[in-house]
């Protein structure tokens, strides 16, 4: 059972607290501050500078892996490169026809220069700081209802902070698709399917399925995003509106997928990795005491109508 079910709930909250203004200074105001700091937080201490970690080889299987010793990852990171091994240390011909062409400027040895990977590592680590703070953005949305039931608050079936965390979500999951077709690409359009095919056929390589559930993830934020209105929620009926609004659970697990197979599990001492960890913990043991609790307040409900 989902904590979100109930139909003695009701639709929305109060009139009281629809107003734009009391959202844009109650909600938007404070999410943009709290964003603003975080992604700066991300961008500025050197601990959360995604290039001073192993990145690991997402290119020669199905699931991300260590290079072998002493070969560099993709991106750099400190490590060897591969083109200074020597031969007995490159990496094979039927590997590199499947990285994309513009991807392959990142294999440190090869082609970039200094300007080329300073600007690289900038908007590498921007990407990776707006999709983390895209996932933490997301995480609240699905803490807000256990939060309401712990605190014995009004759990209505459409939450307009819900809504409007769920917005600031879907903005900074844009951004951290715009600035990864600048990482791992020229930042043209028209170089969107090397994530995807190659050769004509899908990309099956961790690269390629962290870019499939990428892609998966961008619909269903997009989807949740276009159905977070009034109108919506008329026109689809309170039971029809929550069971698509549910999908923001297989939008978290999309993402945390997401993250694995571009090598998340592999940079151990990353705080970006803790920070995972601790917001699958965090979404399990809220999801189950939420569930835990509505089904203990709804049974009361049910004992004293009885």
């Amino acid at each position: 059972m989902s904590l979100d079910q109930g139909v003695t709930r009701p639709l929305t909250e109060p009139r009281a607290r629809r107003g734009l203004r009391r959202r844009l200074l109650g909600h938007y105001l404070p999410l943009a501050i709290g964003s603003a700091v975080v992604l700066l937080l991300f961008m500025a201490v050197p601990r959360f500078d995604s290039s001073e970690y192993t990145q690991g080889d997402l290119f020669s299987g199905t699931f991300p892996k260590d290079f072998p010793a002493g070969q560099g990852s993709q991106h750099g990171g400190g490590q060897t490169s591969p083109a200074q091994q020597g031969s007995g240390h490159e990496i094979p011909p039927e590997i590199l026809e499947q990285i994309p062409g513009e991807h392959r400027s990142q294999i440190e040895g090869l082609s970039p220069t200094a300007e080329e990977v300073e600007d690289r590592s900038f908007f590498r680590r921007l990407t990776t700081a707006s999709g983390y703070l895209a996932l933490a953005l997301l995480a609240l949305t699905l803490l807000i209802g256990p939060a309401n039931l712990l605190l014995r608050r009004r759990n209505p079936v459409s939450s307009y902070l819900r809504r409007d965390v769920g917005a600031w979500t879907a903005f900074f999951t844009g951004v951290h698709v715009v600035v990864s077709l600048k990482v791992h690409g020229s930042g043209q359009l028209r170089d969107f399917l090397d994530f995807f095919v190659v050769g004509g056929s899908p990309l099956t390589n961790s690269f390629g399925w962290g870019n499939w559930t990428g892609l998966a993830a961008l619909v269903v934020v997009a989807g949740l995003l276009a159905l977070s209105s009034d109108a919506a929620l008329r026109r689809l009926k309170a039971k029809n509106w929550k069971r698509l609004q549910r999908l923001n659970y297989i939008l978290f697990a999309l993402v945390v997928v997401h993250a694995f197979f571009y090598g998340a599990l592999l940079r151990e001492t990353s705080p970006y990795t803790i920070l995972l960890g601790l917001i699958v913990v965090a979404i399990a043991l809220g999801q189950g005491a939420g569930v835990w609790l509505y089904r203990r307040r709804y049974a009361r409900r049910a004992a004293e109508a009885a």
